[in-house]
Parts: structure tokens; sequence; C-alpha cells
């Protein structure tokens, strides 16, 4: 987004300064000097030129002003925008109809319930086609009565559930970043049995007070099941925080029909007409008219149950690309960013991308029948399957029975019949539907009906952007903050040269690099490849038109990305063969841990020992990398994970670890790539890579105060 500079700032509170004194208390029994505990307010004004921006905080999203496809516009730069175009600059609908979104407390507000408290995507998907348990939708005492019936639930899924909600309502009111409860029932997913009386691990965090883990206070699952969490320090909850650690896996191999994610998964592991699965399961009628043998539903699910398993935490696939390349989740501090997504391609659009991004996470990625829609040539293009044969498997082990298709018919004209809104209730289809566009994918749009076209998603945007990361209370900041480090660092940051990417006050270009350049996994950056010469121009309905739109809307031709010469090619740094990743933003590192799109680079904390003078020594071997971090639930150190980050050596053997993981290998975590390394090899001694990581985990609302 292209945003003014300054235009506000974050303040401290009253119960920071408590906690300031509590940490002085802290640091004056370990022996540091409690008269240090006043000296660090904020950016010394005697401080080198190239190092005060550093630590000056950056801006926030200001209310009362309108977004303007990513252009921040005052009131009176979009009353000029409306008399321009000949409109009324008094009515409102106006501005709207020219894209201008109006931020004030209604659309804040509007925008974190959509975020707190709505289902993601379709209720067809959840309720009918995966239905994590096959609990969403049933009534809870049946359910309840269920789960103790081995004949309705022979797999232990539901008793799962009645075991965690028990543990909910039962365990104390205190906070919690891994929820756990004790299975009273065998627990079966694919060939994996966990035994009675073992210990799950959901990943899902509560914070101090609260009954109902984050992400289910509507009572189903929302943006903050992955893009809140809980700081352990406070015990409060932080919008816009990762989950770092939360079971993806665990929540999505637990539908009895996992399966329906296939196309997200490696097309040669997971080929419907691989010989290993036998071809016995309904019998379609394909887009040719031949008649199809589906696989066998049971051995299929199995197959990708088992995969999904092995995701690590705070890992998912989302893309129906045909390719295994997992991705860490983003955070939801998105203002001044850029680009969204972790390749930059969603930059068009409100907010900047943000819109697009939240509206593809709706409409694209919890979206399982969208590939094999008439039309899209989704499933052909990305692994050569024929549209109705994915659609059948996507069916044909629906959780909902009643959507399972029969024998001999042909999927789409099926659905068409019997479910004509499946997916798309609360969507709107763009005139170039199912066609990609750069702003959506399938040229879906979610909007729910009664209210004007995108009022959801543009208020689901401009709440995460804004969104800003919480200070950093931690004792290492604040020693770091005490003995000078984080001002050291900021001068090995600038001297480093690590501004021409990552400049504030956001810490980024929000542009996109060429992997080329970057060398990380390539699985990631490349799938929009695919969308090369298939672009429609992006255009969308106008701001001021109620859902359901008229049969002939107004229409809003979208802006191209400054870098860019229309909305029908692809990103500059997405349309190379190696495509590309964007620089991402550092606000709010210290969440972040493990690091890289893939998070790969990881380290456990009692894997290194940190030196007097800087340097390190690996001393637990087997906690470098993802196999002992968060594929077997341990947190990544941020601290530690940041210095394989920018030490060769270390990150050597983080990759190294990740190399000798076949899951990994399948899923494309390597922790590859970024090779701008701050070590001696570089010049710098360990003193200083030190200090320049002191200084990327102080970079909060205010990297300067504690």
């Amino acid at each position: 987004m292209s945003y003014p500079v300054p235009l506000s700032s974050s303040r401290k509170s009253a119960d920071r300064r408590a906690v300031l004194v509590s940490l002085c208390m802290t640091s004056l029994a370990v022996g540091a000097s409690g008269a240090m505990c006043g000296t660090f307010a904020g950016v010394d004004p005697s401080l080198n030129p190239a190092v005060a921006p550093l630590l000056t905080p950056a801006p926030t999203l200001p209310k009362g002003f309108y977004d303007h496809f990513g252009t921040l516009r005052s009131p009176a730069e979009a009353r000029r925008i409306v008399e321009d175009a000949g409109l009324d600059p008094d009515l409102p609908a106006h501005y709207a109809r020219l894209g201008l979104v109006y931020i004030d407390d209604a659309l804040l507000q509007r925008g974190r319930d959509e975020f707190f408290a709505q289902v993601l995507g379709d209720p067809f998907t959840l309720g009918s086609l995966i239905n994590f348990a096959n609990a969403f939708g049933k009534d809870a005492i049946q359910a309840g009565l269920d789960s103790f019936d081995p004949a309705k639930d022979p797999d232990g899924h539901v008793s799962f559930l009645r075991d965690l909600f028990t543990t909910i309502a039962l365990r104390p009111k205190l906070p919690t970043t891994n929820l756990w409860t004790i299975i009273s029932r065998d627990l079966r997913i694919g060939s994996k049995v966990w035994p009675a009386g073992s210990i799950i691990e959901t990943g899902a965090d509560v914070a101090a007070g609260e009954l109902i883990p984050v992400g289910f206070e509507g009572g189903t699952v929302s943006c903050s099941l992955c893009h809140a969490s809980v700081d352990p320090i406070s015990g409060r909850m932080v919008p816009g925080a990762p989950n770092v650690d939360l079971n993806i896996g665990l929540f999505v191999a637990l539908s009895s029909n996992t399966s329906a994610v296939f196309l997200r998964l490696n097309h040669r592991e997971f080929d419907p007409f691989d010989p290993r699965f036998p071809r016995t399961g309904r019998r379609i009628i394909d887009s040719n008219g031949a008649t199809v043998q589906l696989p066998d539903p049971v051995a299929f699910e199995r197959a990708v149950d088992d995969f999904i398993l092995t995701i690590p935490r705070g890992g998912f696939e989302a893309a129906p690309d045909g390719v295994t390349a997992v991705t860490k989740i983003p955070d939801s501090f998105v203002f001044g960013e850029g680009g969204m997504g972790w390749d930059g391609g969603f930059q068009i659009g409100p907010f900047g991308g943000v819109a697009a991004f939240s509206n593809a996470v709706h409409t694209f990625e919890v979206n399982m029948l969208g590939p094999g829609v008439p039309g899209s040539n989704g499933s052909r293009a990305v692994a050569g399957l024929d549209p109705e044969v994915y659609l059948g498997m996507v069916l044909q082990n629906a959780s909902d029975p009643s959507v399972r298709i029969s024998d001999d018919v042909k999927p789409s004209e099926w659905l068409a019949v019997r479910f004509p809104d499946a997916e798309q209730s609360r969507a709107v289809r763009l005139p170039s539907f199912p066609k990609p566009t750069l702003f959506s994918l399938n040229s879906l749009v979610f909007s729910p009906g009664g209210e004007p076209f995108m009022y959801a998603i543009n208020a689901l945007a401009a709440f995460q952007s804004s969104l800003t990361v919480p200070p950093n209370r931690s004792l290492e900041n604040l020693l770091a903050l005490q003995t000078g480090a984080v001002t050291r660092g900021a001068e090995v940051f600038a001297a480093a040269n690590c501004t021409s990417c990552h400049p504030p006050p956001f810490f980024t270009t929000g542009r996109i690099l060429s992997n080329d350049v970057l060398k990380g996994n390539a699985a990631r950056g490349r799938n929009r490849r695919v969308l090369e010469g298939n672009l429609i121009p992006a255009m969308l309905p106008s701001f001021d038109q109620t859902v359901p739109l008229p049969p002939q809307p107004n229409l809003i031709a979208l802006p191209p990305d400054p870098l860019s010469p229309d909305t029908v090619t692809l990103p500059p740094g997405l349309d190379t063969d190696a495509g590309g990743y964007k620089i991402s933003g550092l606000l709010g590192l210290y969440l972040k841990a493990p690091y890289l799109h893939d998070g790969g680079v990881a380290v456990a904390v009692d894997a290194v020992a940190i030196a007097s003078d800087g340097g390190y020594r690996v001393i637990r071997p087997s906690g470098l990398g993802v196999p002992g971090t968060l594929k077997i639930g341990v947190a990544a150190h941020p601290g530690h994970s940041l210095r394989a980050l920018l030490d060769r050596q270390l990150r050597e053997l983080v990759v190294a670890a990740n190399r000798q993981d076949a899951d990994l290998v399948r899923g494309s975590v390597e922790g590859t790539g970024h090779e701008f390394f701050v070590d001696p090899a570089a010049g710098f001694s360990y003193q200083q890579q030190s200090d320049l990581i002191s200084f990327l985990l102080a970079l909060d609302d205010n990297p300067a105060a504690f």
C-alpha cells in the first residue's frame, strides 16, 4: 500500500509501565542496574541519522481517511476525486461508486466481527464437504451421544472432540498457547492410532480468563484461529499474531473427507489413477462422455490423512496447484506491507491487496469445488486431471451423505441440479467467472447478501490494516535496550545494507524479489506461473451497489500495481520461471519464529548456547531444524532461529536437518534462501551478529522503548 509517513504512532499504556517496574526488579535480582530502567523511553536524538529512522515507531492506519485501491486519501483528496468524476461529493454513495472506502469505527467493528466470529469460506464446505469430525451443523446433544457409540463414531473423532470440550470446560481459566487433552478412547486418523490415555496437543490458544479457544469464539472456525495468538507473558490474545504452533494437520485430518484437498498436494503422489489405489470407487462420466471408475475412497482418504498429519505445526497448504509447498501461517500486521501472500501476488484492489488476499481465503483456499467448475480448467491446467474426475473425487466421500454422488452421473451436472449454490451462497460471481484475475483467482468475491458489495471483505481488510505489533515485553528485550544492544544492532542493520530491501518504517519495500536472487525453495514462489496467458482484466462491481447485484452492474476497472503495465500480466518478480517471493516486513519478528516462507529456519531454545562474546555453540544438534522443533511440537526460539537465518554455518546445519526428513522434503520445507548473511565470513563479528538479533527482536510498535 502507498501511505504517507508519518501518520500516527501507538503509545505505551499504564500497564506497560507496571510490567517495566516488575522487570526492573528482575534485573536487580540478576545483577543488572535498576537505575537504567528509565533511560530508554524513545529515540535518542544524538543517534546517527542513518539509525534513528530504524528505531522510530511506524505509522498506523488513520480513521477518517479513505482507501483508494491501496492509496490513502484525505477527506479533501477524496472529495476532489469525486468532484473530478462529475459526481456529488456530498453523497457517500458517490465515493463508494469510485472505489473509495471510508475508514471509520463502523467499518473496523464489522471487520473485527468478521475476523473473530464469522465462519471461513462457505458453510457448504465445512458443513457438507469436509466437516471436521462430522461435528459442524450437528446438534451438540446428538454429537455427545454419538461420541459414546462406536458404531456411529468408529474412529473416535467425535469422542476426541468430546474430550477436548470437557477439558475446555473444566480446566482453570489460565492462558495457554497449546490446548491439549487426554483421550478416553482410541483415536484413529489414517493409518495412525493413538491409544486411549494419550495426550493430544492441538496448538490452539486460550487467553487468560477465557473459556473458548481463540478462533472458535463464534461457534465455528474463524480467521483468528490462525491469525491471532496468546502472548505467553501477558496471557492476552494478540490479534494479527500468527499461531505458529497450531496443529492444522490434526484439524484437517479429522475430517471424514480430507481427500477433498488432494489437488493441494503433489499430483505424482496423489494421482487418482495411481495403481496403488484400487479402482472401486464411484463410476462417473467425464468431460468427454467416457465412463471412469474412481479410486477406492477409503484407501485414498487414508493416504491423504497420513500425509496431512506430517505437516509441521503452524504450516499449511492451500493452493490447488498439484504441488505440495507447505508454508507457515502469515501474520495479519499488514499495514504498509505491500503485496499480500508469501509470493506477494495479491497487489491490486482495496487496501493494496489486503482485500484480495482476504477474499482468496474465503473463496479460493477454502473452496474445494472451484478447480472442477465447468470453464475454469483449473484441475486440468495444474494436474492434467479432467474436471469431472476432480469433482467426482471431492464428492464421492463428502461428509454429508446427501452430497455424495451416485454412479453413472456427470458430477458437474449432478451438482448443478442438487446444489446450485454450493460454495457460493455468500459469494458474488464476477462477469469473468470462472476465469482468473489478479484480484480473484476464480472470479468469486466474498460478499454476503443484503449489504453493499464487498463491504464485509473491505471491513476485514481495514481491520487487519489497523492491527499493530504489540510491545515486546520479554526480559531479553528489556536487557537489550538497557545495554544498548538494540541501538548497536540498528547500526549493524544499516552497515549490512539490510535497508536496501527492508527500509523503515515498515522494513519492506513491498516488492517481489525474484527467486533467481533469493534462492529459496521455488515450489511456492512459482505457482502463479500457471496463470500466465489466462488472466482476465481485473474489474469489480462498484461498492455502492447492494448484493444481490443488478443484472448489469456498474463495473470499475482496477488500476494495476505501480510497477506493472496492466492487470493481465504477472507482477515483476513472478514473471520468470524461478518465480519469486515478497520482501516481508520485519515488524513483530519476535512473534513470528520460525522464519522464511516455509518456516524452515527453526532452532529450539536448548539447541544452542550463546557465549559472552556473542558467539554460539551447538549443544543439542537434534534441536536444529523443523524435525527437532515444530514437527514434534517444540517451539522455535526467535533469537536462535534468527541466528540461523543470519549465520551461514548454523543455517547449513538447519537445512541439512530438514533435508534428512522425508516428510519435509515432500512438503518442500527446506529453510533455504535469503543468503544475505551477517557473520564473520561477511566481515561482521559474532557480537555484531548478536546485536543485530537484539535489534530485530525489538521491532515492535516502538522499537526504542520498552
